[in-house]
C-alpha cells in the first residue's frame, strides 16, 4: 500500500509539475524568437509572401486593361523600351511596371512634397532624397529613358537581381536595388497587392517574352554620366543604433585622417559627406579597406564623383558607403554577399573626384545611394566608428583631419 501512495503522489507532484516547466519552456522560447527577430530584422532578407494568381482582387477596372488609356499606352510603351534596351524579361518588365503603379499611379507628373519625389518611379529630385531626376522630362518617354540608363550605370545591380527571376523575385530586385525599399519593409513594398497587379499587366499588356539582361565582365558602363546620387526615401522600419558598437575602422595599420566631416576640415571648408582615410603605406595589402561591420552588400557601382563604390547594410540597419576604389576588380564583394567586421572588401583608389588615393567612408541611416553633404538621413562618422583616434574628434563629434595614428592601437 505504501508502495502505491508514493507512486500515486509522484505521478500528482509531475501533474503539477511539468505543465509549470513546460509553460516557463514555452515563455523563454517566445521570448528568444523575439529577440532574434529583432535582432536580425534589419540584415535578413524577408521570405516573399506566399500568394498565388488570381488570389486577391480581379482588377477588371484597371486602367491598364483599357487599351485607350494613358496608362496602358505609358506602360505598354515602357514594356516596349525596357525589353529592347535592357534585356529584362516579361516578368521583369510587369514587376517594373506594377511597383510604377504603386508609386505613382505611372502619372509621369506625379509629385510627392512630402519627399521631394516625382515621376513613375519616384525619384529624389531635391535636398531630401538627393537628386536623381535632374532636368528630366515629365513624360513617360523621357522617365523610362532615365530609368534605362540607371539600370545600365548607377543601378545596375538591380538588373543583376532581374536576371532570371520570376514576377515576385523581380519585385524585390527593383525594390531593393532601384527604389531603395528594404526587405523589412513590408508596408511600404505592399508585396502582395504589387504581385497581383504585375500578373494582371503581364497578362493584360500580353507581355510574352524571355529575357537577355547581359550585363557583361564590367559591373557598370562607365560612358553614362547623367545620374547623380540620390534615392527614394529609405523608410527603414528597423530602429538605428548610431552609438558605433559594432563598429571598427575602413583601413588598418598606420594611417591618416586626409578629410573631415561635415567639412574637409572638420568646421570649416567645403561640406563633406564622410570622413576620408589613407594609410601610409599604400601598397599592396596595405591599401585594402575593410568593412566596419557585419553587413550585407546592397550597392556595387560607379558614379562620377563617386568612382567605384560600394555600399554595405550593417547589421544595425545603417548604410556605410566606401568610395573610390580603383577599379571595380578591386572591389571583391559581390552585391548579396554577407561580410563580418574587419573583413577586406575594397581597396584606396582616387577614381571619380578624388584628388589622392584614399578612402571616403559615409554612412546614411534611411538611403542605400545618398552620400552627399546635406543628403536627407546622412550620420556623423565620428559618432559612429569608435576607433577614431580622440586628436581628431572635436566638440559636437566634428571630424578633423590628422595623423599618423595606428587603426590596431585602440582596437578591441
Amino acid at each position: 500500500m505504501d508502495g502505491l501512495l508514493k507512486k500515486w503522489m509522484i505521478w500528482k507532484i509531475l501533474g503539477v509539475v511539468l505543465p509549470i516547466l513546460m509553460g516557463l519552456l514555452m515563455c523563454i522560447m517566445v521570448i528568444m524568437a523575439i529577440v532574434s527577430n529583432s535582432a536580425s530584422s534589419c540584415f535578413s532578407e524577408n521570405t516573399p509572401p506566399s500568394v498565388q494568381e488570381g488570389s486577391k482582387g480581379s482588377n477588371q477596372n484597371a486602367p491598364w486593361r483599357d487599351q485607350n488609356s494613358d496608362v496602358y499606352k505609358g506602360m505598354k510603351y515602357a514594356a516596349t523600351k525596357l525589353h529592347s534596351d535592357t534585356g529584362m524579361s516579361a516578368d521583369n518588365v510587369a514587376a517594373a511596371l506594377a511597383v510604377g503603379w504603386r508609386e505613382s499611379r505611372f502619372d509621369p507628373t506625379a509629385y510627392n512634397p512630402g519627399g521631394d519625389v516625382i515621376g513613375i518611379w519616384q525619384w529624389g529630385k531635391g535636398i531630401i532624397n538627393g537628386n536623381r531626376y535632374g532636368d528630366t522630362e515629365p513624360t513617360v518617354e523621357a522617365q523610362v529613358a532615365l530609368a534605362i540608363r540607371e539600370l545600365k550605370s548607377t543601378h545596375i545591380a538591380t538588373l543583376s537581381g532581374l536576371k532570371g527571376a520570376d514576377i515576385m523575385n523581380s519585385i524585390i530586385a527593383w525594390d531593393t536595388h532601384f527604389e531603395g525599399l528594404p526587405p523589412s519593409d513590408s508596408a511600404q513594398r505592399k508585396s502582395e497587392e504589387v504581385y497581383q497587379n504585375a500578373v494582371d499587366i503581364k497578362k493584360a499588356l500580353g507581355l510574352d517574352f524571355e529575357g537577355k539582361i547581359d550585363i557583361g565582365n564590367s559591373m557598370v558602363d562607365k560612358g553614362d554620366t547623367s545620374n547623380n546620387l540620390g534615392a527614394a526615401e529609405d523608410a527603414m522600419s528597423c530602429k538605428n543604433n548610431l552609438n558605433g558598437t559594432t563598429s571598427g575602422l575602413p583601413v588598418a595599420g598606420k594611417y591618416n585622417v586626409t578629410g573631415g566631416y561635415p567639412n574637409y576640415q572638420g568646421a570649416g571648408g567645403s561640406g563633406h559627406g564622410g570622413v576620408d582615410f589613407q594609410t601610409v603605406d599604400l601598397k599592396g595589402d596595405a591599401a585594402n579597406v575593410y568593412s566596419v561591420s557585419d553587413g550585407v552588400v546592397v550597392v556595387k557601382s560607379f558614379h562620377p564623383i563617386s568612382g567605384n563604390f560600394v555600399v554595405v547594410k550593417n547589421v544595425d540597419g545603417v548604410y556605410a558607403y566606401y568610395g573610390h576604389a580603383p577599379t571595380q576588380e578591386t572591389i571583391v564583394v559581390e552585391v548579396g554577399d554577407r561580410v563580418k567586421i574587419g573583413q577586406h572588401i575594397s581597396k584606396q583608389g582616387e577614381t571619380g573626384a578624388a584628388t589622392g588615393i584614399h578612402v571616403h567612408f559615409a554612412l546614411n541611416s534611411r538611403n542605400n545611394y545618398a552620400f552627399s553633404p546635406n543628403s536627407s538621413g546622412l550620420e556623423n562618422p565620428g559618432k559612429y566608428l569608435k576607433n577614431l583616434p580622440k586628436e581628431v574628434i572635436k566638440p559636437n563629434d566634428i571630424v578633423v583631419p590628422g595623423g599618423v595614428f595606428d587603426a590596431n592601437a585602440n582596437a578591441s
